[in-house]
């Protein structure tokens, strides 16, 4: 299998990908105009959505959240070796993570269902993934917090099995020469090359990229499209560079920039060697004395093709029961608390449907509030089996909750608010105005508007590329968390359940019950013309 020729296509791909989306950013990147003249509907009953007591039950989705948030001490005994391994897909925490949500939705009195996701014609490998089932850092002989990500590429060092354990020790640590060749050569004739692994700064997330100082790169799409890519493409870089010198570089030491934490970023089908994450501190120590320093690892990984993971859904009839509305958030996590991402948005889910059931709420349509599986590790595993699955479903709107409801002062995040259809954005642009987040959230750098035509990335995006007629709406702060994906000091730091946001939480829960109300109650909403920034 030539896999050298397969990476430089694909670096190639990614390439061409970037300088397209640099190209169309101005007409796919659209703010809402802030201006009351611009929204008027009507009916009075639609002005009043956002009023007193139109709120979600914020301490139900605290607690919610923090059983979600709490898995990863709850059901991993770490004492004798178990790897905690929080929500990830197909693990006993995700499994858990269902069983809480069954159990809630079950007690709100909807129509709930576990439904396995399996794989489709459309989607053949969903249950696929590569498990990591042994795995330890060390330096100078002391374990290190750390992970590991597998290697998805089938190479000599793997004899061509993805089914491998690499077991090395007394490694030397060196930063990436300049030019690989030329190291290895210099290497040899001074008779000292032995293997060793390279070790440079993760800067995946990283906030302070100068690129954003570029004109007309202050947005969303740059941010998450090519700034993120980039950032994240580095290490793949090193792993193409020194794919020819697989006998002696055995590994990539990534080093966070925050203190405490380390990245979980899983790269798949791009790393030919073991992509070794840990804390900044601990890359410190190894900087500061890196001659004398010398690693130990271990990685057993294994293909796993029946993974099981499950889709929770709880069903509010409607009088139409014709269309169907989706209410959702993903409920699986990294190897952390996954506070954010996402157990705060699928409480707000749950928290949704307990408003409507508690209200005596007979929706026009039919509601599903679902939390999907496999989003993270399985590429939107759950979202993917339930659009194959459920293809003869008439799915008008999908609200997908994702990364919502958390603090970060330095710097400040800002609430996306995505649509996949300009209209549907200027529907629902009302609801969204009314809840004044700018000025009641401090903690956020206020709340836009944006339109991509392929939805908002997630569960969004499955939905709205395969399904025309469907309106999505993804809610996402992002752009520079720098706990994205982060877990440390025995997994309380990183994404956990310290960043809850009440008062963000209280709005944003403001303005998806009120979206969620009119998509479902209402239909008498006049569509006027409103004026669009385009950036």
């Amino acid at each position: 299998m030539n896999y050298i020729n397969i990476l430089n296509k694909k670096l190639v791909t990614v390439l061409i990908l970037i300088f397209i989306i640099t190209s169309v950013i101005p007409s796919i990147d659209a703010r809402i105009k802030e201006s009351e003249n611009n929204c008027n509907y009507s009916t009075s009953q639609k002005l009043n959505l956002i009023s007193d007591g139109n709120t979600l039950d914020i301490q139900f989705i605290y607690n919610i959240t923090a059983n979600l948030s709490n898995i990863i001490f709850d059901v991993y005994d770490e004492e004798n070796g178990e790897i905690a391994k929080g929500r990830a897909f197909g693990t006993k925490g995700e499994h858990r993570a269902a069983e809480i949500l069954y159990e809630n939705m079950t007690k709100l009195g909807l129509y709930t269902v576990k439904e396995q996701i399996k794989n489709t014609d459309k989607c053949p490998d969903l249950t696929h993934e590569l498990e990591i089932n042994e795995y330890f850092v060390k330096i100078n002989n002391k374990k290190i917090d750390s992970y590991i990500a597998p290697v998805w590429v089938e190479t000599s060092e793997n004899n061509f099995n993805l089914n491998h354990t690499y077991s090395y020790s007394n490694l030397k640590i060196i930063e990436p020469p300049l030019l690989p060749r030329l190291f290895i050569q210099g290497q040899k004739i001074i008779n000292k090359l032995e293997p060793f692994v390279l070790i440079v700064k993760d800067k995946a997330f990283y906030p302070f990229s100068p690129l954003k100082k570029l004109p007309f790169t202050d947005n969303f799409i740059f941010d998450y499209y090519i700034i993120r890519q980039l950032q994240g493409g580095i290490p793949v870089l090193y792993s193409w560079l020194w794919d020819k010198y697989l006998d002696y570089c055995k590994g990539l030491v990534l080093y966070d920039f925050n203190k405490d934490v380390h990245d979980m970023n899983l790269l798949k089908k791009f790393n030919h060697i073991p992509f070794i994450y840990i804390n900044g501190s601990d890359g410190a120590k190894i900087l500061n004395n890196i001659e004398d320093t010398r690693i130990d690892f271990e990685l057993k990984q294994h293909m796993n093709t029946s993974i099981v993971s499950y889709n929770v859904i709880g069903q509010l009839n409607g009088t139409n029961q014709n269309k169907i509305v989706i209410v959702d958030c993903l409920y699986d996590s990294w190897w952390c608390q996954g506070t954010a991402d996402s157990a705060i948005g699928m409480a707000m889910v749950l928290a949704v449907a307990k408003y409507f059931k508690e209200n005596n709420i007979t929706p026009r349509y039919t509601i599903k509030f679902i939390g999907f599986g496999g989003e993270e590790h399985g590429f939107c595993a759950g979202a993917k089996y339930y659009e194959s699955s459920h293809i003869d479903e008439n799915i008008s709107y999908v609200l997908d909750l994702n990364q919502i409801g958390f603090k970060q002062d330095n710097p400040k995040l800002t609430l996306n608010v995505i649509g996949n259809r300009l209209d549907f954005l200027f529907d629902i642009y009302k609801s969204i105005k009314k809840a004044d987040y700018n000025n009641r959230v401090n903690s956020s750098d206020g709340i836009q508007l944006l339109w991509l035509k392929n939805g908002g990335p997630g569960n969004a995006m499955i939905f709205a590329k395969s399904r025309s007629d469907c309106k999505t709406v993804c809610f996402l702060k992002d752009g520079g968390w720098k706990m994205h994906h982060r877990d440390g000091l025995n997994h309380t730091e990183g994404d956990v359940l310290k960043y809850f946001d009440w008062t963000d939480v209280n709005v944003t829960g403001e303005i998806v019950l009120s979206i969620a109300k009119y998509l479902t109650l209402d239909t008498s909403l006049n569509t006027q013309k409103r004026e669009i920034k385009t950036i």
